[in-house]
């Protein structure tokens, strides 16, 4: 399948230069999003994001990955925070 402007293609997100993760793996790394460092979790709801914005991308699956983007902002907008973490 060709890669879109995006850099997403239908079945999969690209989270790195050459690196594409599939988006049943995205969506359930969304669900874990509060055991990932800050960096790992920042690139993961970025990866939401892409997957979003992307009409390619069938409406079922930005359905899904909205619905896991906006508990994992929830759940990552109740934790405690330390130091210089926005949250």
């Amino acid at each position: 399948m060709p890669e879109m402007t995006s850099g997403v293609v239908s079945d999969t997100v690209k989270q790195k230069p050459e690196q594409k993760i599939p988006l049943q793996k995205l969506y359930e790394d969304l669900a874990n999003i509060d055991s990932m460092e800050t960096t790992e979790s920042a690139q993961c709801r970025e990866s939401a994001q892409q997957v979003l914005a992307n009409p390619k991308i069938s409406l079922n699956w930005r359905d899904a990955i909205a619905e896991r983007l906006h508990e994992a902002n929830h759940t990552l907008g109740i934790k405690t925070v330390t130091g210089d973490d926005s949250y």
